[in-house]
């Protein structure tokens, strides 16, 4: 199979927002988890809930990725401090889906299909991250990101 992607250092700003963000972009309220995993192109994947109830991947993608490591900080400090807290109560430690971390994301969507063991397609959605904000654990308001070029 054809090696379709360009060189990285032909791929300006430019070109690469304008492979990410193909459709309008919109701004949601996401819940993550720290459930996070490095893509084969380095970019930054977060399992996350939309409204508390719908699981989604948000990708901090390209450049983007370097902008994200506030978030994968804070994501690993919470689980850390939550299994903490477990270990010196007696309980079990928490599940990774208790541990949230709410976020401000100005984005666009994109749907997956993946191919179930039984041979049904599994359709999932990955926002594509432009901008972030969330709360740091001293309430501070951080902001992450950049708009795409038009």
């Amino acid at each position: 199979m054809q090696n379709r992607r360009r060189a990285p250092k032909e791929i300006t700003h430019k070109t690469e927002d304008q492979g990410l963000f193909k459709k309008d972009l919109g701004q949601f309220a996401v819940s993550l988890v720290p459930h996070i995993k490095r893509s084969s192109r380095g970019d930054l994947v977060v399992r996350g809930y939309l409204n508390d109830k719908r699981e989604i991947f948000v990708i901090f993608a390209g450049r983007r990725a370097k902008d994200a490591v506030a978030v994968e900080s804070r994501l690993k400090a919470m689980f850390v401090r939550a299994n903490q807290a477990a270990v010196k109560a007696g309980s079990p430690p928490p599940e990774v889906n208790q541990i949230r971390l709410a976020i401000r994301v100005e984005g666009s969507w994109r749907s997956r299909f993946q191919r179930h063991v039984s041979g049904w397609d599994h359709k999932s959605f990955q926002l594509l991250a432009s901008r972030w904000a969330f709360s740091d654990a001293d309430g501070m308001t951080n902001l992450g990101g950049r708009p795409p070029f038009a």
